[in-house]
């Protein structure tokens, strides 16, 4: 599998120390934007900087798109999903609510922080007690979801 991903995925997954959720993507690609949005973050501390500047290296290529879609968004949004219609990937990773509706708009599929834990989950990465650790961990980090979504995917990780 192959995904485009924009800041808010990795922020997330970097916060709660999750980043090797990521290794379920053959191939991870972001912007040079993306790239310098994240590593320059006020949220992110120092411990989890060097993290991120790691998988940077290892795992994340970097490619900017050959032409930017004229979209009324932040950069790094914009950049990603320009990216994602001059690349064949699987998935945008987003939860940018505007970006996801512009990626959605565009017929590109969309995956956020929680669609990647329910991928690991549906792959045998993690089991199901690590699947709601790892939503439990979000939560507590800032990661805002209704009750409402929160139980649909507790509902969704013990159905599978």
């Amino acid at each position: 599998m192959e995904a485009v991903t924009n800041s808010t995925v990795i922020i997330f997954l970097a916060k709660i120390r999750k980043l090797e959720l990521l290794d379920i993507f053959n191939n991870l690609f972001t912007t040079d934007t993306i790239k310098e949005e994240i590593l320059q973050g006020k949220e992110i501390p120092d411990a989890e900087r060097n993290i991120l500047e790691k998988l940077f290296k290892e795992k994340i290529k970097l490619e900017n798109p050959k032409e930017e879609l004229d979209l009324d968004m932040e950069a790094g949004e914009k950049s990603a999903i320009s990216l994602c219609t001059g690349k064949e990937v699987d998935f945008f990773l987003s939860d940018d609510k505007k970006a996801r509706t512009a990626a959605e708009f565009l017929s590109i599929k969309i995956l956020g922080t929680l669609g990647i834990i329910l991928l690991n989950l549906k792959h045998k990465k993690i089991n199901k007690n690590e699947a709601k650790k790892i939503v439990q961990l979000l939560v507590q980090n800032s990661y805002y979801i209704t009750t409402d979504v929160y139980s649909r995917v507790v509902e969704m990780i013990d159905d599978s």
